[in-house]
């Protein structure tokens, strides 16, 4: 008994701390997000101290939600064996397709850095490593996290998290498929017609 209370302690603690600091930050992924892309020739004129002020975001939205965790963190819901067992899967993939979008892209296209200055900073298609898997690796290894976190842990924040995260995903996903289309052409929309938008046919 004190054995099996002490293991689920050790998987308790990591999964509540990524379940309440990804409510906490990545609100902001979205406001960041928006602010970005919904203004980019405007945000594109002032160079890098654009992505200043956008991240300004972080701030804004963690340090009250930080504040009112309690609150928020108050309601959970039990969570059945196949949905604890189902959110590992989901944290194993996560990994997985993290891991191999970090080896195929930069760290400066990772933090949008390419897309602020294109013409500093030419790239071609993505279309290698596990780009020839899913067209959005780093959205399927977020979404994926939100996913894990919420069934790990059962808590509602979570849960409406992913919710909000399944209606914008989209949307954000066909925004950036328009600039892409604009800035590729023909070689971008043959792309899309090999390799799926989101999730990918192998993990492998």
């Amino acid at each position: 008994m004190v054995l099996s209370s002490t293991v689920s302690s050790i998987f308790w603690w990591p999964a509540k701390l990524l379940a309440q600091l990804l409510v906490i930050l990545y609100p902001a992924v979205w406001v960041f997000w928006f602010v970005f892309h919904s203004r980019i020739s405007h945000w594109r004129t002032m160079g890098k101290r654009a992505y200043w002020y956008a991240c300004a975001g972080w701030p804004a939205i963690g340090i009250p939600v930080l504040y009112f965790r309690r609150d928020i963190f108050q309601t959970r819901w039990a969570m059945p064996g196949s949905a604890i067992a189902t959110g590992i899967i989901a944290l194993l993939l996560a990994y997985r397709f993290g891991s191999l979008a970090a080896r195929t892209i930069s760290r400066r296209t990772l933090i949008g850095l390419v897309e602020l200055e294109p013409q500093k900073n030419p790239q071609p298609l993505m279309r290698s490593g596990v780009y020839r898997k899913t067209r959005n690796p780093i959205y399927l290894t977020h979404w994926l996290v939100i996913f894990s976190s919420a069934a790990l842990t059962g808590y509602a924040a979570n849960w409406l998290l992913l919710v909000v995260d399944c209606f914008l995903l989209p949307w954000m996903i066909r925004v950036e498929e328009k600039e892409l289309g604009a800035r590729y052409g023909a070689e971008f929309r043959a792309y899309m017609q090999r390799v799926p938008r989101f999730f990918p046919l192998s993990p492998w």
